[in-house]
């Protein structure tokens, strides 16, 4: 694809979003309102907490980390302050299967809901957690896996709708010909998670975009 050609498909595909404004807002609450009933009952007993990620890898010992752990008072995950006990937004790549599965369900909606100024036509949320959790969700290789190891089929599939989401908002899947993260995680690894009708709704936008 010429240079002319790219730009003028970036520009049709920012003109779909900016057209699409309210159906985006209605598939958008749709999803989290899936999350949260998907991960309602998680916890993180057992787990690692946002609070003592920086601890730990500060090589703190288990005493001091217990301690840590128990200042971050939170019994469900809706009531994480994120900004507070992560501010840099990273912390969620240093978790175990228990607090990942735990704390993630804030991440997604804290993104969903905050992330998406585009849609919302909102003032940007500069809290680089949106960027990691999508970094964090297109990390396929081993240590990735393991991290998700805990998710169910229904947990699974709320992953598989934001990365959906996230690839519909894109003005180009390839640059310079590389592929996008999200896609190429969606494609690769979540797909099977993502319901029928969301993977037609992307076809539909993305015309041989699974081929």
């Amino acid at each position: 694809m010429d240079s002319k050609s790219y730009i003028e498909q970036c520009k049709a595909h920012e003109l779909r979003i900016h057209t699409s404004r309210s159906k985006l807002q209605y598939r958008r609450d749709q999803i989290v309102v899936e999350i949260e009933v998907a991960f309602k009952n998680v916890t993180r007993k057992g787990g690692i907490s946002l609070a003592e990620v920086e601890s730990l890898d500060a090589g703190a010992s288990e005493a001091i980390c217990k301690r840590i752990r128990e200042s971050q008072r939170d019994k469900h995950w809706a009531e994480v302050d994120l900004r507070k006990h992560d501010p840099y937004g990273s912390g969620i790549c240093f978790l175990d299967p228990i607090g990942f599965r735990y704390h993630l369900p804030a991440y997604m909606i804290d993104l969903l809901t905050k992330g998406y100024h585009i849609i919302d036509q909102s003032q940007p949320d500069e809290w680089m957690g949106h960027e990691i959790i999508i970094y964090r969700l297109c990390d396929t290789t081993r240590d990735g896996r393991e991290s998700y190891s805990l998710l169910n089929a229904t947990q699974r599939t709320c992953v598989a709708r934001l990365l959906a989401f996230e690839v519909e908002l894109l003005t180009t899947l390839y640059f310079d010909n590389v592929p996008d993260d999200s896609f190429v995680a969606l494609k690769n690894y979540w797909l099977e998670h993502l319901p029928q009708a969301d993977k037609l709704h992307l076809e539909s936008i993305w015309p041989g975009c699974f081929n």
